[in-house]
């Protein structure tokens, strides 16, 4: 009777155990800002707190969009680069962190990862309707306005060294929203979900299926959904960069978004894509772009500067290749 009783009881705890596993409310919050679409999805006990954590985590995004945003009037940013050059800028707490960061690590690349790129994507402003080749003459222009070492930050202040110098934080401002947004769910006693920031994916904890999220990453000569590999995470972030996804042509030749500061060209390393997998979605944002831009041969002979879990390249002949730390 007592084993009876006991198989009964341990029944029900399971039962309960399974229950309280599977009973999480699922809440999705999805906008367009950071010209992308951002989707968070995370669970709670009750729909409520869900939403009210996914609608925080998205509100915390756009915040550090308009923050950061060299394209809003009236950002932080914006008002950067319109007056750096004349005047010292105060920096905010925040900004002058974020800024302090990506220069280090502009530092820590020779300049593959540079934010002050701008002038350069300015010029070939691939985004527009028609883009257009520039010349030789208007690549020399604006690489001369494109050096990061001539960004001086001091005592809470800003300056820009050369007349016409402008900072485009596009390839680390998604990576930061995303551990901030992360922050936020955090806060909101959230310990599942996923946000998806456009090719910057962060997964806490684990799915609904009580597993490690598996995230595509995304066959550069397929169509989109079709994946190469999936990569496992928990409380972890990847981050991908690629040229298949912005481009033109022009004359048989593809043109795109990416661009080399040292040649004022579109990267041409031999690769088609770079995803980063690690602890920092920043740190992998910053680090994907850069591995783009040199390559796999000079980024291995500096790796050991950076904080990242593994790596994972597509070259031109569509071959793959993963690098762990």
């Amino acid at each position: 009777m007592k084993k009876i009783l006991l198989s009964i009881f341990t029944a029900i705890v399971l039962c309960i155990l399974l229950t309280s596993c599977n009973s999480e409310k699922k809440a999705t919050e999805t906008a367009t800002c950071m010209d992308t679409i951002v989707t968070v999805t995370c669970y709670a006990e009750d729909d409520q707190k869900a939403q009210e954590a996914a609608k925080a985590a998205v509100a915390e995004i756009q915040r550090i969009e308009f923050l950061l945003s060299a394209h809003i009037e009236g950002s932080e940013i914006y008002e950067i680069n319109k007056n750096a050059f004349k005047e010292p800028q105060k920096l905010s707490y925040e900004t002058e962190k974020v800024l302090t960061k990506a220069l280090e690590i502009c530092r820590l690349t020779g300049g593959a990862f540079d934010i002050s790129i701008k002038p350069l994507a300015e010029l070939w402003n691939i985004k527009s309707e028609n883009p257009s080749v520039p010349s030789d003459d208007e690549i020399a222009t604006a690489k001369e306005k494109t050096d990061y070492t001539s960004i001086e930050i001091s005592n809470g202040y800003i300056s820009f060294k050369k007349e016409g110098m402008k900072i485009d934080l596009g390839g680390a401002a998604k990576g930061y929203a995303a551990d901030k947004a992360a922050e936020v769910l955090k806060s909101h006693g959230i310990k599942n979900a996923l946000l998806d920031l456009g090719g910057n994916v962060y997964a806490m904890g684990q799915s609904e299926k009580k597993a490690p999220w598996k995230i595509g990453l995304q066959d550069p000569d397929s169509a989109r959904g079709e994946y190469f590999a999936v990569e496992e995470l928990s409380n972890k972030t990847c981050v991908t960069s690629g040229s298949y996804e912005r481009y033109f042509e022009k004359d048989g030749k593809i043109y795109h978004h990416i661009i080399n500061p040292e040649t004022g060209y579109p990267a041409d390393s031999g690769l088609i894509s770079v995803s980063v997998v690690g602890d920092s979605s920043f740190d992998a944002d910053m680090l994907s772009t850069a591995i783009f831009v040199m390559g796999e041969k000079k980024f291995e002979a500096i790796k050991s500067d950076f904080n990242f879990d593994k790596y994972i390249v597509v070259d031109k002949q569509n071959n793959h290749r993963s690098y762990i730390k």
